[in-house]
Formats: C-alpha cells, structure tokens, sequence
C-alpha cells in the first residue's frame, strides 16, 4: 500500500460500559477536540457526536501523517489512558483515504 499524501478521514470513537462513563468520558474528549485536535497542524475539520454510551470524534486531515502524528500525540494517549481505566471501556480508530471506497 502507497503512503497517501492527499486528505484522509480519521473517525475515532470511545465506547464506554454505562452512560455514566460515557458522560464522565465526554467531557475529557471535548476538551480533546478543542485543545489539541482543531490545533493540530493539518486538521482542517472535526466533528464530535456522542450516543448513549460512546463519544465519537469525526476529523479530516490534510494528509495521512498529519492525523498519524495527532493520533501519537501524548495528548490523545492520555485521554484513552483515561478512558480504558474504566473496566470494559475500549477505542476503536479508522483512517480512510479520500480515495477509499
């Protein structure tokens, strides 16, 4: 597989035990979203969704390591350290390619 060098999709999602998890787990994430993700160099989009036990963050990239460097970030590790304290509590990441189907 080539290495992209154009705009990718990175969704990345916490899914929690209880809604009380994923109320607590919000609150860590939108400060995510805000301090460190619409920062980042080369996000040009994000988008964060929340359902009753999961908190979704929807980010567009200008390039493929842009969003590998973000996802690395110490930042983001915290955050899922954070998170996957919570017994039952995991992430879940997908990067898509502009041209991927």
């Amino acid at each position: 597989m080539t290495q992209s060098t154009g705009p990718v999709l990175l969704v990345t999602a916490w899914h929690m035990p209880t809604m009380r998890a994923a109320l607590r787990h919000f609150w860590r994430v939108r400060a995510l979203e805000r301090t460190s993700c619409r920062q980042a160099p080369g996000c040009t989009r994000v988008h964060r969704w929340v359902s009753r036990r999961s908190i979704l963050l929807t980010s567009w990239w200008s390039d493929r390591a842009s969003a590998e460097r973000w996802l690395a970030s110490d930042a983001v590790q915290t955050v899922d350290a954070a998170a996957r304290g919570v017994r039952g509590a995991s992430m879940t990441v997908e990067l898509r390619d502009a041209n991927d189907a």
